[in-house]
Formats: C-alpha cells, sequence, structure tokens
C-alpha cells in the first residue's frame, strides 16, 4: 500500500505532467533476517515465461532492479511515503520483462528482472487467493539501478532508508487507481533476504490490487495490516518469529497501547516497524476469529471517500455492523493477544 499519505510533502524533484497520484509503501521486519533466505527453497517454481524488451535510453521506461541481499542487512521498513501529484519520469536505457502477471522495466540486469517477475506474479496469485473483488490481476514494477533514479521516480528528496517500496499512480474519477507501479528502493531491496523480497512484493500487490477495485481509503492500520496480512501469509514462518522485534518490547512494558495511528507510520518520526507489526497482529486476528471474507467485509465498510477521521467512524461502526464487536473491545482483545504472544510459550 488508496491510502493515505504517511508523511508530509517535502521538496519534491520536477516531473512532468501533473495529474493526481497517491502512493504507498511495505515492510520487511523479520523477513531481513540472513536465515531467513533459506525459506525460499520451498517457495512455489516459478510461473512466469518472461519475455524481454530493452528500452532505448531517453525512452520513458518503468521498472525496478535490485542487487544480491548484503552479508548483514541492517533493518529495513516499507512505509508508505507521501503522494505526488506528476507523471512518471522516464528511466532511460530500461530493460523490461513481462511475466505471466507482471511487467518489470529497469535498469539492472536481465536475470534480476526475471527473478523480479517471477516473484511478482507469485504475489498476484497470493493477493487474488485473500481479495475477491474484481482487479486487473497484474503488477507493474520499477526497479531504478541507484537511490538517484529511484528519487527521481517517487519524486520525494527525504529520507527514505526505511522504505524498501513505493506504490503510485493516478487515480481515476472513480476514486480508482488506474496505473499503479510498484517502484524499489535499490538500496533498502538490497538489504532483503530473497523471502523479505517476495514479502515486499506481495504486500505491494495488495495494494496494487486493493486501490484498483475499492475506491477511498481505509484508516491507516487496516491498510498496512492487510497488506501485512497477505505478504506474511506466504512466508512459512510463525507469528512470534516474525513479531519478535514488537513482542520483545511487549516483554519489557514498551508495546503498543492503542491501534496504530498515522504518524506511527512515518519514516521521519522514528522506526516504523512496530507500528506495522502491531497493525498486522490486529488485522490476523480478525482473520482468525473471523475468517478471510469477513475481514474483507471490514475493510470495505472501513473504506470512504472522505476524511481520515471519517474514515475512523465507518471503522467504528464496522466493528458493530460487521465484527459484532467495538473497537474498544477489540483493542482489549489484541492488547490481550499481544501479551499472550509475548509471555506463553509456544
Amino acid at each position: 500500500m488508496g491510502r493515505v499519505p504517511l508523511t508530509e510533502r517535502r521538496a519534491r524533484m520536477p516531473r512532468a505532467t501533473v495529474r493526481a497520484r497517491r502512493a504507498t509503501v511495505a515492510v520487511a521486519g523479520f523477513l531481513l533476517l540472513p536465515s531467513v533466505g533459506a525459506c525460499d527453497r520451498d517457495a512455489p517454481a516459478p510461473t512466469a515465461s518472461a519475455s524481454v524488451t530493452q528500452v532505448p535510453p531517453g525512452r520513458p521506461s518503468s521498472q525496478p532492479q535490485t542487487p544480491p541481499p548484503a552479508p548483514h542487512p541492517p533493518r529495513t521498513e516499507a512505509a508508505s511515503p507521501a503522494a505526488g501529484d506528476e507523471s512518471p519520469v522516464a528511466l532511460p536505457g530500461a530493460t523490461t520483462v513481462r511475466g505471466r502477471s507482471s511487467t518489470v522495466t529497469g535498469t539492472v540486469d536481465r536475470t534480476t528482472l526475471t527473478a523480479y517477475a517471477r516473484m511478482a506474479d507469485r504475489a498476484v496469485v497470493e493477493v487474488s487467493s485473500h481479495w475477491s473483488r474484481s482487479w486487473p490481476r497484474r503488477v507493474s514494477i520499477i526497479a531504478p539501478r541507484d537511490a538517484t533514479a529511484f528519487r527521481e521516480q517517487v519524486g520525494r528528496a527525504d529520507d527514505l532508508s526505511q522504505v524498501a517500496a513505493v506504490t503510485d499512480g493516478p487515480v481515476g474519477t472513480s476514486g480508482l487507481a488506474t496505473g499503479d507501479r510498484v517502484i524499489l528502493n535499490p538500496d533498502a531491496f538490497a538489504r532483503l533476504t530473497p523471502t523479505g523480497r517476495q514479502f515486499v512484493l506481495t504486500h505491494e500487490s495488495t495494494h496494487v490490487a486493493v486501490r484498483a477495485s475499492l475506491a477511498g481509503a481505509a484508516p491507516l492500520w487496516l491498510v498496512e495490516g492487510f497488506a501485512d496480512h497477505v505478504g506474511y501469509s506466504g512466508s512459512g514462518r510463525s507469528t512470534r518469529e516474525l513479531a519478535a522485534a514488537l513482542l520483545d518490547r511487549v516483554r519489557v512494558g514498551k508495546g503498543p497501547a492503542r491501534l496504530p495511528t498515522p504518524g506511527d507510520f512515518d519514516p521521519s518520526q522514528g522506526e516504523i516497524g512496530p507500528a506495522y507489526l502491531a497493525a498486522w497482529l490486529a488485522v490476523d486476528l480478525i482473520a482468525r476469529r473471523h475468517g478471510e471474507s469477513t475481514l474483507q467485509r471490514f475493510y470495505e465498510a472501513s473504506t470512504v471517500r472522505a476524511s481520515a477521521a471519517q474514515a475512523d467512524a465507518a471503522t467504528d461502526r464496522a466493528f458493530i455492523d460487521v465484527l459484532g464487536t467495538t473497537r474498544e473491545a477489540f483493542t482489549k482483545q489484541w492488547l490481550a493477544e499481544l501479551d499472550r504472544l509475548a509471555t506463553t510459550s509456544p
């Protein structure tokens, strides 16, 4: 992960034509650890039969690339950066690889682009198993070679070191996104294990699917928590392993006391990983207790084409109408679940 911007707009890179855009991001958390890379051995076989197109320098292009993971990568998150208002800039010298459900454009090597296409194809399958609304079931990935090209693509000049990828695109008069792109941050993406990269692409593909099929925005904890819920669903890791960083805070009395607010997802305000994990565990609790179809109905009922305050009000009603509870009662159940995960053995 449409989404509510997570940060204020700052100095922006120049772009061409102006048109309405929105942006979102993804978090990797535990999946950054080098040991998790082995999980990819059990991943499903690639479904993409990729075709490659070389884009001459100076012609528009739109896809990303990334180097192999660093031996000891620092923690990297995926957050939702502020939206832009301009059309995409060209990516000179880019190559385009087309998978079964993906188009990947970037200035990295073809092998890397093809690997991204296969990951994106898997992401589309996973997202479609969780989100039943009609959407194109295709994603467009942009893979710049370096940080300068990444910043030109996203139109931001502030610190995005915690951000692994950004989803943005124009929004039509219907309120639906009409041409989202997932733009990879080459520096942050390089610190991810293969499993972490798959998570990010699945998380962002979830935003693409929702934005293309549901007009408006839900509260940010639900937007990002749902994308994490889908992203982590194929990880093969336990909840305690994935949420270890947050549960460590809970054990020492520094866990959350309320559902995350937009400011908690703002990378300019500090570490954003705990907010993503907290939101994910809230959404995961809904899914486990009520089922995937009810979770989607809750998401839909919480989404409005109005202000963030009105989205919160819609969510309050959805807690009652869809889940048969209240925000206050659910929050108590969620906090109790965090305590249980933090203090009991698997």
